[in-house]
């Protein structure tokens, strides 16, 4: 528990520190004419600071993290590989466990694909703004910025749905879960009697 609680306080440690930057150096910028405020990040003439920060953040919250995912179920893919279970199978015993392996092995990639496809956009938006903000398009750029926000936000919604449209017991819990209960009918001959205690 302690361990967890050390892993915890590490994750927020860091992410305090990756955004620290980024705060330190935003500011509102107001527009009169479409009377709209936004916050938005000025490095005033520190450009190789900016380009560090924006690279390391790729680096860190991108790169890293979706090559520490791909090993990880590569691991977890190689192992279930290998896995036998023990005994003499029948034949479709055998089959019913390689359909579940090739189950579990599309669930494994459809997961690590979820996360790139979901997080690239916002890092590919970032780099083009870092590299020239004039590659994207001025008038729509808040919309552009929101849209890549908005897929990846969503890659935190994606497993449940993936899990559930994959994976069979995960698929049975949710159903055994949201199933409604029908109600017992009494037959109309049947008379009950209660009494009340005053």
């Amino acid at each position: 528990m302690a361990a967890c609680a050390y892993v915890l306080s590490g994750i927020w440690l860091l992410s305090c520190v990756l955004v620290a930057p980024a705060v330190a150096h935003t500011y509102h910028v107001e527009f009169k004419d479409e009377g709209l405020t936004i916050c938005e990040e000025f490095w005033l003439g520190q450009e190789t600071q900016r380009l560090v920060y924006a690279y390391s953040t790729l680096l860190l919250t991108y790169i890293l993290p979706l090559s520490a995912v791909c090993v990880s179920y590569l691991c977890i893919s190689v192992k279930l590989r290998n896995c036998v279970a023990p005994g003499h199978r029948t034949r479709d015993q055998a089959e019913a466990q390689r359909i579940r392996k090739r189950k579990i092995f599309r669930l494994v990639s459809l997961v690590v694909a979820a996360f790139a496809v979901c997080w690239l956009p916002i890092h590919v938006f970032n780099v083009l703004r870092d590299i020239d903000i004039r590659l994207i398009n001025k008038r729509h750029f808040l919309l552009i910025q929101l849209l890549c926000h908005l897929c990846a936000m969503s890659s935190s919604c994606c497993n449940p749905f993936l899990y559930a449209w994959l994976h069979d017991r995960f698929r049975a819990e949710l159903r055994k879960m949201f199933t409604c209960h029908r109600r017992i009918g009494i037959p109309a001959n049947h008379c009950a009697t209660a009494s009340v205690v005053l």
